[in-house]
């Protein structure tokens, strides 16, 4: 195996700024504001925006593990784009246009209900490729895909994406590799928010972002952490209030400061472990 291309243990990802001077904008690109409720707001600019870079060093897992062959293949046919916080992707039975092979920040899949309660499925970060089974033939999106960290990302036409699943066996691999992923966080997910306990479950929600945008801050509020485990609000603020008076966490302002990593994890559900692990594996599968 590459050892360039080994998965690190943990699932930290770069700064949402590129630091390359090659960067600058382009014409914005249109993208769908999240207007179904309160709790995942778009900002102003609730736009998708395309980035031009002349360097190709992918950071997402399963791109940067395909063989050089390959990257020269796809390289061209992909746009590099920054995806702002509450920017929506897709929204349920919508035909999926794009797969977007994440590097930076973090993208929930939402399920949401008619009465407009709705629950995270899947925290998708550079372990992950949003709209991999489009590789097989025409599909439409189950959940709402909504930025919720600041992420950027390499998009390709499902189209294109097709064409080259035929011809690489090893990018038709990466696409059924994130989709047996997705999958299986899904019915972890969905096992965790019938079995544990609403504290556990937000250690382990808060060690999960935290695994995917290396970073001891994480900018949310109470009104999403609570959409994003199925509690009311002031469940959150309580249990946020003991993490924070048992030094674990500091909370000001939508800002979760992680203080204690060790702790938050012993205090998570298993759903942690399991996870990693899954994850560990199936990106390790991936190499060549």
């Amino acid at each position: 195996m590459n050892s360039r291309r080994a998965f690190r243990p943990t699932f930290a990802t770069e700064p949402t700024e590129p630091q390359s001077p090659t960067y600058s904008h382009l014409a914005p690109m249109t993208a769908q504001p999240d207007t179904r409720d309160n709790h995942c707001r778009a900002p102003k600019n609730n736009e998708e925006t395309a980035v031009v870079t002349s360097v190709f060093e992918p950071k997402n897992h399963f791109l940067a593990a395909l063989p050089a062959s390959d990257l020269a293949m796809i390289s061209g046919l992909m746009s590099f784009h920054r995806l702002p916080q509450g920017l929506v992707l897709h929204e349920p039975d919508q035909r999926v246009e794009h797969a977007y092979f994440v590097e930076s920040g973090m993208i929930s899949l939402v399920a949401s209900m008619q009465d407009g309660a709705a629950i995270e499925t899947a925290t998708l970060g550079r372990e992950a490729i949003l709209g991999a089974l489009a590789a097989f033939g025409n599909h439409r999106a189950t959940a709402r895909a909504v930025v919720q960290i600041d992420a950027t990302a390499w998009r390709l036409p499902v189209a294109d994406l097709r064409n080259l699943t035929e011809r690489s066996p090893a990018l038709r691999k990466m696409t059924l590799l994130s989709s047996e992923l997705m999958m299986a966080q899904m019915q972890q997910t969905a096992a965790c928010n019938a079995l544990h306990s609403a504290e556990r479950r937000l250690c382990r929600w808060i060690v999960q972002v935290q695994d995917r945008i290396g970073d001891d801050v994480i900018r949310l509020t109470h009104d999403f952490l609570a959409q994003m485990l199925a509690v009311r609000r002031p469940t959150v603020s309580l249990i946020a209030y003991q993490l924070q008076q048992a030094g674990l966490i500091r909370y000001q302002r939508g800002r979760i400061t992680v203080l204690d990593r060790a702790a938050l994890e012993r205090s998570a559900c298993e759903c942690v472990g399991v996870l990693r692990e899954k994850t560990l594996k199936i990106v390790n599968d991936a190499s060549f």
